[in-house]
């Protein structure tokens, strides 16, 4: 099989392993995988830190990836080597953001094999490091906006919204002409997203939460609220909500399962769904995703940068990511393969 290079490599690269669920990773050397037919091998500059990736190395996240593996499900890098077909050569030399494949070693690691479909060409004003965080949150916001705007709705609420993808969102409404009640849960949350120009915050910590957030809603007259967090807190939506409205599950940050009134349901016509972006992917027509892309690479480039905390080696990670819950609102954790 022909393959074509841009340039000599090493035989072999290291990238952090999961040896199984809900323990430490190692740092572990394996061999440069080579590309065949329809694949690109993407020397790895930056790779976010997403609660999906959180969950997945807790046993948490519904993936056929199992242990051991490489761990880190987006980043982004240069187009190293491709398969020897159109398609593939096309991104010979560029950079871009990809996806790992969904039953293969992820972008913990100093390369990624993954399929010319799931390498996104980046804008030259685009650097890596933004572009790293092109495809998990931002598509997933693009992909509530449209949901929104084909159901003819003016108005949402998101939960854990002091996080990238929250932040995101409520200036993706904006721009859009939507209203987005950003729900936090501590005080200098609410302070910072009215400082970064959110009009609607209110704190879930507040003693007048819930009144507060029941009188917003049917104030702006929200009809579906996105929630990261589940338990009582999609509760407490789902009870806030106006009649016929929903609430729609990304996410499950509080690892505690909801309890559902069967009256809100049949009375109030009120619904709860979830959202999985990977099913939502498998939807779209290329077109349109490759029209959500561009939108995004626009809007990161020019409007909203996604602010960095921390760029950490793979050692960096191993310790850093025990600890990821803490620190996810504070900006994204960027793992650095060729960082020492």
């Amino acid at each position: 099989m022909k393959h074509l290079f841009k340039e000599n490599f090493p035989i072999t690269m290291t990238g952090l392993v999961l040896t199984q669920f809900d323990h430490p990773m190692e740092i572990q050397t394996v061999n440069v995988p080579i590309p065949g037919k329809g694949q690109v091998l993407v020397k790895i500059d930056s790779a976010p830190i997403n609660p999906s990736d959180w969950a997945f190395v807790r046993g948490l996240y519904s993936s056929p990836k199992k242990p051991p593996v490489i761990a880190g499900f987006e980043g982004s890098g240069i187009v190293m080597a491709t398969g020897n077909d159109f398609l593939s050569r096309r991104l010979l030399g560029k950079k871009v953001a990809c996806f790992a494949p969904p039953n293969g070693n992820g972008t913990w690691a100093s390369y990624c094999l993954t399929h010319y479909t799931t390498a996104i060409p980046l804008r030259k004003d685009l650097n890596l490091e933004q572009g790293s965080m092109l495809l998990v949150n931002p598509l997933s916001v693009m992909a509530m906006i449209q949901i929104s705007q084909q159901r003819k709705i003016k108005a949402i609420a998101n939960t854990a919204a002091a996080s990238a993808l929250g932040q995101l969102l409520d200036k993706l409404c904006t721009t859009n002409g939507m209203a987005c009640v950003n729900i936090v849960r501590r005080p200098e949350q609410v302070e910072q997203l009215k400082k970064n120009g959110a009009t609607y915050v209110i704190d879930s910590s507040s003693a007048h939460f819930k009144m507060e957030m029941r009188d917003l809603f049917h104030q702006l007259n929200v009809k579906l609220a996105f929630d990261a967090v589940g338990g009582p807190m999609a509760t407490d939506l789902l009870e806030a909500l106006p009649k016929g409205a929903e609430v729609m599950s990304y996410g499950a940050l509080s690892e505690a399962a909801m309890s559902v009134h069967p009256g809100k349901l049949i009375f109030e016509n009120k619904k709860v769904s979830g959202f999985w972006l990977s099913q939502w992917i498998t939807q779209q027509s290329m077109f349109n995703l490759l029209r959500s892309f561009k939108k995004i690479q626009r809007f990161l480039s020019v409007e909203h940068p996604i602010n960095i905390q921390k760029r950490m080696s793979l050692a960096e990670t191993i310790a850093f990511i025990q600890t990821y819950p803490d620190s996810m609102s504070a900006g994204k954790m960027l793992v650095k393969p060729w960082q020492e």
